[in-house]
């Protein structure tokens, strides 16, 4: 599992270039969400690699993003991960098209493989979303897991009776999309794996291997 999956910023702010940023996820405290009712129980937990412009997600390298998109105005260590900061965010600003809104790539530098795509749309609710991805989705919710009040980035794990980060994910297609509280979408993810673990009982599994590969 990569850095950033399923680790998010405690505080939830949208990536450092944008926000002061996206991913990661948003600006400010997490708000409640009002949206649709949540499926009680999510059965299969796995995620196909999305693609995207046919960069697959996982599998694409450094070398094929810059010959879809060019170079980008800004590459710099993504937000939220633990040093050495081998996830590269690059920044290719607002994109036209059916999906239209800011771009960026992140590649890990150790693989120079494509490890997730975001889009930031300027305007789209939720039923566009739906309108544009289908109705085959899963509505998930997540929670931080307790134990990391100190630590800067902190795990998830899934609570589909959970409004605090809201999501519709497809996960066949390997696409996650954020809801804010008025149910406008705030991200869409590209990635190939679960953002959070599958229960608050794995998170002291996730403390104690912090614990054991932290350096004393």
């Amino acid at each position: 599992m990569t850095v950033r999956y399923p680790f998010r910023n405690r505080e939830n702010r949208m990536y450092q270039i944008f926000v002061a940023i996206i991913v990661l996820v948003v600006s400010g405290t997490v708000s409640p969400s009002t949206s649709a009712a949540r499926h009680s129980v999510v059965q299969d937990r796995s995620w196909h690699a999305a693609t995207y412009r046919g960069l697959t997600i996982g599998k694409s390298s450094r070398a094929d993003m810059l010959g879809v998109f060019g170079t980008p105005t800004y590459s710099g260590p993504s937000a939220d991960q633990d040093e050495p900061q081998p996830i590269i965010w690059n920044d290719y600003g607002v994109i036209t098209g059916e999906l239209s809104g800011r771009l960026a790539v992140e590649v890990d530098s150790r693989s120079n493989l494509i490890v997730g795509i975001t889009i930031t749309p300027e305007h789209m609710s939720r039923n566009e979303a739906i309108a544009y991805f289908g109705n085959d989705y899963v509505s998930m919710g997540y929670e931080f897991c307790p134990g990391f009040e100190n630590e800067e980035v902190a795990p998830l794990y899934e609570n589909p009776n959970s409004s605090t980060i809201d999501y519709m994910e497809y996960r066949t297609r390997g696409i996650a999309i954020r809801l804010n509280d008025r149910g406008n979408v705030t991200e869409i993810y590209f990635v190939s794996e679960p953002f959070g673990l599958a229960s608050k009982e794995d998170c002291k599994t996730e403390i104690n291997r912090q614990e054991a590969t932290t350096p004393r």
